[in-house]
């Protein structure tokens, strides 16, 4: 037996409220509700329908009822889908806006730093994409579904340990309140391309469903629900997606358009700011997670050595480390790029350009009593620097540490002289 899953079954729904087959799509609601452990998106359909006729009074109710649920267990993203599909129905309602800002915003007491958005509820058992039988009469399917859609029993009438929302989290009440006014819902269609390589969008996109997939070659997987994409494009040093991101059909997001993001600014003058910090403690985590200079340490023992290093915003055109002077320390890359370059007096080569995770400055901290090289950035960027003194510490403290830097440091020097040798041949006539 084919399993059918839950988003083939919505997919479905739709079909049939596209095609005006509304006792066919109550029909399925009825059929699957007690399938679903939280039948919170059957509740959606429902009200999908009744506005879809004009029944917009009862539309809102149960989207009310589904939006303050999904807030309440844990799931701000689904939370904030239902808010402004219900929000289109009746502007003038504000109070779930106030609610969710309320327990998502950076002051909430129920917010739980490192709690993730939970995953969905499977179904319970098979769902069920046919229906049997004679067609009932629509009033009555209406009031059958009415009455499991407005029933609050096994929904979260008060907030339990929520999870943070990237960004919108961070904010104080008001601003994330003001942000709300901006979000748009959205459905994609089948297979359309969300983010392609080399291809840059200002545009903030939080995943609602687990339903958007990274394509890295041969290789597919899955963007988690809450996850926030297109960060690439703040910070200073903006970057098109590494991946191409592809929708399937019914994939629900919710979008933060460039011109929005442009006018927040201008009310709040520390939006963007907030931006480029988050988009840096983003890839402060992912370096930590898989780094050889923390990957040997335990969780205290990590944050107790990532607590000496500094959060550095470089330009182009920084010098980060000068030849023939000590190094001020060592830098790690987040993103950005650098050239290694070797002087003479009359002559000037580039033995090497780094970028993201690579390390820079060891070789005057533990090879030599002066840098061998400059080090200056090509593109804007950012790094975690650790100062000399931190250094020393760190080193006598952790070993591993000590072996790492010691190790590059020697690799990078055999590979400046390989080069250099290499352009000394070049140069024989």
């Amino acid at each position: 037996m084919v399993q059918i899953r839950l988003l083939d079954l919505l997919n479905t729904i739709d079909d049939a409220v596209e095609s005006q087959e509304h006792a066919r799509a109550l029909q399925l609601i009825l059929a699957n509700w007690y399938n679903l452990p939280d039948p919170s998106p059957l509740r959606e359909r429902t009200a999908v329908i009744l506005a879809t006729v004009g029944r917009k009074r009862e539309a809102v109710e149960v989207y009310t009822l589904a939006a303050r649920h999904y807030a309440n267990a844990g799931f701000p993203t689904r939370a904030i889908a239902a808010i402004k599909q219900m929000h289109a129905l009746n502007p003038a309602s504000t109070e779930l806006l106030d609610h969710f800002a309320t327990l998502y915003s950076v002051r909430s007491p129920y917010l739980e730093n490192g709690r993730p958005q939970p995953s969905f509820p499977q179904p319970a058992g098979n769902l069920s994409t046919q229906v049997h039988g004679a067609e009932p009469d629509l009033d009555e399917l209406f009031e059958r579904v009415l009455e499991r859609a407005t029933d609050p029993d096994g929904t979260a009438e008060r907030p339990g340990s929520l999870p943070a929302l990237p960004l919108l989290s961070v904010l104080p009440p008001d601003a994330l309140r003001r942000v709300l006014d901006f979000v748009d819902y959205e459905i994609f269609p089948d297979a359309q391309i969300v983010f392609e390589p080399s291809q840059k969008s200002a545009d903030l996109i939080w995943t609602v469903s687990n339903d958007l997939a990274v394509s890295d070659g041969p290789k597919t997987f899955r963007i988690p629900a809450g996850s926030l994409l297109g960060l690439n494009a703040f910070g200073g040093s903006e970057r098109a997606p590494r991946y191409r991101v592809l929708s399937e059909r019914g994939s629900e997001c919710l979008r933060l358009a460039q011109s929005a993001i442009g006018k927040l600014n201008d009310e709040l003058p520390d939006f963007l700011n907030r931006l480029a910090t988050l988009r840096r403690h983003t890839l402060t985590e992912g370096l930590l997670d898989r780094h050889e200079l923390f990957t040997h340490l335990s969780p205290d023992e990590r944050a107790r050595v990532v607590g000496r290093f500094t959060g550095l915003t470089l330009d182009s055109g920084t010098l980060c480390v000068r030849q023939g002077r000590p190094s001020p320390g060592l830098f790690i890359l987040l993103d950005g790029k650098v050239d290694i370059v070797r002087k003479d007096d009359d002559w000037e080569i580039t033995v090497a350009t780094l970028s993201t995770g690579e390390v820079v400055g060891e070789v005057g901290l533990v090879a030599s009593d002066q840098a061998t090289a400059t080090v200056v950035c090509t593109s804007p960027g950012h790094a975690l620097f650790l100062a000399r003194e931190d250094f020393e510490v760190l080193a006598a403290e952790h070993p591993p540490i000590a072996q790492f830097t010691a190790r590059l440091a020697r690799e990078r020097l055999e590979a400046i002289e390989s080069t250099l040798s290499a352009q000394d041949l070049a140069e024989v006539p």
